[in-house]
């Protein structure tokens, strides 16, 4: 598509944007700094840092697939009115990239993705590869960037600064602590039995992360139509391993695993949580709820023997909470 199209678009969305309303909706009265968050994760880190001192707006609801999701006059017009955006980067967002850096007015952009380390980030057939959260330990990383920039949105001396240190330090020592949970998990899957099968390979850092093998029938994005050719070959694979279970994910339609599930007699687990979280109803509804999901899921079809994940808050209780508990 061409770059003079892409302006023309970008541009009818946000005059859409604006005379659809002119009220700020995503400013609330106390006038705390606006910030946006393109995917379903990082609206909730986002949330996690800024606690009730900053207002945060995500434009993808859970569920939404950022590879193909088609920007609103809305989203326009809450990026245009905000003090920052937050997003993934590497490509992951499609068209969202172009409308935040086009949606008009000034604010810091902070893309997560170019704050790493380049050598820590994975190629498939020449493309960066986005999914970047599904290694906890990076996604840490990603956590140092969001508080700093949160912090940023406040003079020196602000308590309010103070405040999101604080919450990102409590954040990211449960994040550490889900690290290490989920290579507990995982050490129990036989040695044999550590593939992982997929619709679309979004679980690569995942599987170099934790030590298991990755195949995915599609590629990076969902974007990328998968032939028969790719669903033979995945046949192939999960017959040369002996596969016990191969994984559908909840924001890819589950034909092609399905298919790939009736020719070998593989028992289809999942859903998955990839590019978004989940419902509330889902339990995958965080980030740390959707890697509890999935590890605990994953271990469990691969023949391991998963146990819940313990919060600091739970492991920390003080010893009458526990007992008034019981």
């Amino acid at each position: 598509m061409n770059s003079l199209f892409l302006r023309t678009l970008l541009a009818s969305i946000v005059a859409l944007g604006f005379l659809s309303g002119c009220e700020r909706d995503t400013r609330v009265a106390d006038e705390r700094p606006v910030v946006v968050a393109t995917t379903t994760m990082l609206e909730d880190l986002t949330r996690e840092l800024a606690g009730d001192d900053v207002h945060v707006v995500g434009l993808l609801s859970a569920g939404a697939d950022p590879h193909i999701y088609q920007p609103r006059p809305a989203d326009a017009r809450q990026i245009a009115e905000s003090d920052l955006v937050v997003m993934n980067g590497l490509l992951l967002e499609g068209w969202m990239e172009g409308l935040v850096r086009h949606a008009g007015g000034e604010r810091p952009i902070l893309v997560v993705g170019d704050s790493l380390e380049k050598e820590r980030l994975m190629s498939v057939e020449g493309a960066v590869d986005p999914h970047f959260w599904f290694d906890v330990a990076l996604w840490r990383q990603g956590g140092e960037e969001v508080a700093q920039s949160l912090q940023n949105l406040f003079e020196e001396g602000d308590a309010r600064r103070a405040a999101i240190a604080a919450r990102h330090a409590d954040h990211d020592a449960e994040l550490q602590a889900l690290d290490a949970w989920v290579r507990a998990q995982l050490a129990t899957v036989p040695e044999a039995q550590r593939v992982l099968i997929t619709s679309h390979d979004a679980f690569g850092y995942f599987g170099r992360a934790y030590d298991l093998d990755v195949e995915a029938i599609q590629g990076l994005s969902t974007e990328q139509e998968a032939s028969q050719r790719d669903v033979i070959n995945m046949i192939e694979v999960v017959r040369e391993r002996n596969a016990p279970a191969v994984f559908m994910e909840s924001s890819v339609a589950p034909g092609l695993i399905e298919q790939v599930a009736r020719e070998t007699g593989a028992r289809i687990s999942g859903p998955l949580y990839s590019d978004s979280l989940g419902p509330e109803q889902s339990g995958a509804h965080t980030y740390i709820k959707m890697v509890e999901s999935n590890v605990r899921l994953i271990t469990g079809a691969l023949g391991g023997n998963p146990e819940a994940f313990k919060s600091r808050a739970k492991r920390t209780a003080p010893k009458d909470a526990e007992e008034s508990d019981a």
